[in-house]
This record gives structure tokens, sequence and C-alpha cells, in this order.
């Protein structure tokens, strides 16, 4: 079920995509070439309202399906935000419609962090890769904000959400009781630095690609020339690992880069059994603990 869900978020990504306009017209050439410097042919603009229509049928008709079968095979579906899990009782429609929902709108908030690391790290003049090129054209408000404003931003806006979704999932007995609103806006505060944690997943995936990358040539491809260039840079502080021609940096990079996220989102559950006496921060993750230690004070 787990992989029937992934695929079905998948789907109702690409609508949201296909709805937002996002399409193959981006130019993806390297700065400074001809390619990087054509536009689109002017195209009549068709309507896309009906890949929203078929998004909101898609996520009311898994729910629908989800409310069937999951009873029968003893599914009770979880949704994590890092800090916390939700399960949601699938013999109850209201909830699996709650879930089906949640569950793509966090799937798309992973989405535009990873748009936003992107913009965040390759800033100019390090951006010259078709990708990143085609980002910032995609997202020019967002891709002008200073570092510092886009790294905060994920924090930012799944806090506020959480304080939406946490008071309801407060309300509809999903999760303990809110103590009032100090401590549904603590929750908030660590709930929101869950959207870091999302990073961990895109700098993995660059990183071996990168890593692939350096030993076998894999064609000229713009996302090739955005493997190759992003994982240099993070690479970097690492670059004391190259042996000759054996570079080995992206392997510490990807422990470091994907370790302490997981640690703040998962932990390492794995160590209990090598490490007796494991802190709890440490073997159930950190963002978790702090936020079961809640309320402060």
């Amino acid at each position: 079920m787990i992989a029937v869900d992934l695929f079905l978020n998948l789907a109702a990504l690409l609508m949201w995509l296909s709805w937002r306009g996002v399409g193959g017209n981006e130019a993806a050439g390297a700065a400074g070439t001809i390619l990087g410097n054509l536009r689109a042919a002017e195209s009549r603009v068709q309507p896309r309202w009906g890949y929203l229509v078929g998004l909101v049928a898609l996520l009311l008709a898994r729910a629908m399906i989800y409310h069937q079968i999951g009873p029968s095979l003893y599914w009770n579906p979880g949704w994590s935000v890092g800090a916390v899990t939700i399960s949601f009782r699938s013999d109850s429609l209201p909830r699996m419609l709650a879930f089906s929902f949640l569950g793509f709108g966090w799937f798309l908030v992973g989405l535009y962090t990873w748009v936003i690391g992107i913009v965040a790290f390759n800033r100019p003049p390090n951006d010259k890769d078709g990708v990143t090129r085609a980002l910032r054209r995609r997202f020019p408000r967002i891709a002008a904000l200073p570092p510092v404003v886009l790294v905060a931003t994920p924090w930012l806006v799944i806090a506020l959400l959480w304080i939406v979704i946490g008071g309801w999932c407060s309300w509809a007995r999903l999760l303990p009781t809110v103590q009032g609103w100090p401590h549904l806006l603590e929750q908030a505060m660590v709930v929101g630095a869950s959207g870091w944690c999302m990073w961990r997943w895109l700098v993995l995936g660059i990183l071996a690609l990168h890593f692939v990358n350096s030993y076998v040539y894999l064609g000229a491809h713009p996302v090739w020339d955005f493997v190759q260039q992003t994982g240099t840079r993070m690479c970097r502080p690492f670059r004391g690992l190259r042996l000759g021609r054996a570079d080995f940096s992206a392997l510490p990079a990807a422990l470091v880069y994907f370790g302490i996220p997981a640690l703040l989102a998962g932990g390492f559950p794995v160590l209990r059994a090598w490490l007796p006496g494991l802190p709890a921060a440490l073997e159930f993750g950190v963002l978790p603990t702090l936020y079961r230690s809640l309320p402060w004070g």
C-alpha cells in the first residue's frame, strides 16, 4: 500500500504541475549559448482547469478506495512530518479524506522545498546549469530572495501550516489535546524545522549521481550539468579525500549532509542494538524528542 500511495502522489503531482503550466518550454542550455538564449515560440494558452479537477477527483477517489480496502488489510496509514507521526483509521472515510489531502499536501511542500534549496545553494554566478536557470525563470520572486530568507522559508511556512493542522488534529483527537496557544506555537516551531530535513533526500540523490557521473559518462544533458556542478560544490569541503584520479569526496559529503537531517527527523534506531544506553534524541530523533517534551516551561 505504501508503494501504491507513492505512485498516486506522483500522479497527483504531475496533474498539479500540468495545472500550473510547468512543461518543457523552458530553455535549458547553458548561459551564453544559443540554446540558452532561445525563447519558446508564442503558443495559444490552453485552459488547464481540467488538471485541477482531475487532481481533486484523484484525491477523493483514493480516499474512498483506501476506506474500502484498508480495513480488510488491517492497514491504518500514518502521515509523518518528521517531528510527529499521525495515524489515520482506514475504517473512517473522513479520516481517509484527511489523509489523502494531507499526504499530497506534504508531498507538494517537499517539492517546493527542494526548489528553494536549489536556488538558495546555486546562487549567481554559480547558477550556469540549465536546471537552476529554468527554476529561476519559473520562480523569479523566490529566486530573488536572499539565501538566509530562502533557508528560513520552509520552517516558517510549515510552522504556519501546523498551527491550522495541529489545531485540527487536536480537535479530531488524532493527537493529544493542545494545552493552549503557547503549546500550539511551540509545536509549530518544532514541526517547522522538519522542513529542513526534506533536503536530505535531494542532497543524497545529487551526490549519488555525482559520484556515478565522475566515473561513467552519462551524456551531455542539462540534468548532468546540474548534478556535476552542484555535486562538485557540495563536495568542496571534502576535496582532501581525492587520491590521484580517484575522488571519494562524495561519500563523506553524503554521510554528513544526509546524516545530520536524518538525526533530526528520525534518529538512528538501529544503533540501539550496537550502543546500549543511547540517548533518546539520537535513538528516536531530535525533533520527535523535542515534540514529546512539549510544552516547555
